[in-house]
């Protein structure tokens, strides 16, 4: 069996649960094949694809040095957005305010995971939650001028860990933790 590991950022409870409702109330004009679970939604730094256990606890234990110095930080959503062609896209996210502490962790987690010999991504980062993917092109074009007008407010959260993930695909959720890496909490 293939073992997929990812590092992300977890979110609260009470921001999954908003999110959820959200989708929920969005599903009658966003019509994607598949549906994000609520306990799925994160926010990849690092996807690391299939992996030893001497290379996740390298990397499990260089991240944990590394972040020893970095406080928590709190983060914002902001609005939903689509990758993929504007009339049929493949994945529905939600897009988070700028913040240099989030690009900052990224790098750190990113560079533990090149020094373990991972193979990683080198597109630009852009931090998001999935929430849908595959628009269902039975329904016609995706109705982008609908999702622009799409607003919600959610609190801002507080970023103190980072969790290294293991995908199981046939299960629902998808996404069992691994292994917990907290941010110096001082």
């Amino acid at each position: 069996m293939n073992r997929h590991f990812f590092i992300a950022v977890p979110l609260p409870p009470v921001i999954k649960a908003a999110l959820k409702e959200r989708c929920e109330k969005m599903k009658t004009d966003f019509h994607f094949k598949r549906w994000v679970h609520q306990e799925d939604y994160h926010i990849t730094l690092a996807f690391l694809g299939q992996a030893g256990d001497d290379e996740l606890k390298f990397v499990i234990d260089e991240t944990k040095k590394n972040l020893m110095n970095v406080p928590p930080f709190e983060l914002k959503i902001q609005r939903f957005n689509i990758f993929g062609r504007k009339e049929y896209p493949r994945i529905l996210w939600v897009d988070l305010l700028e913040s240099h502490q989030l690009n900052s962790l990224r790098e750190i987690v990113y560079l533990d995971c090149m020094k373990a010999g991972f193979e990683l991504d080198k597109k630009p980062f852009i931090p998001h939650i999935t929430v849908a993917r595959k628009w269902d092109e039975a329904f016609g074009k995706f109705p982008f001028e609908v999702l622009l007008e799409e607003d919600f407010q959610l609190p801002k959260f507080l970023v103190k860990e980072v969790i290294l993930y293991e995908s199981k695909l046939e299960e629902i959720p998808k996404y069992q933790k691994r292994a917990v890496i907290s941010l110096n909490d001082q």
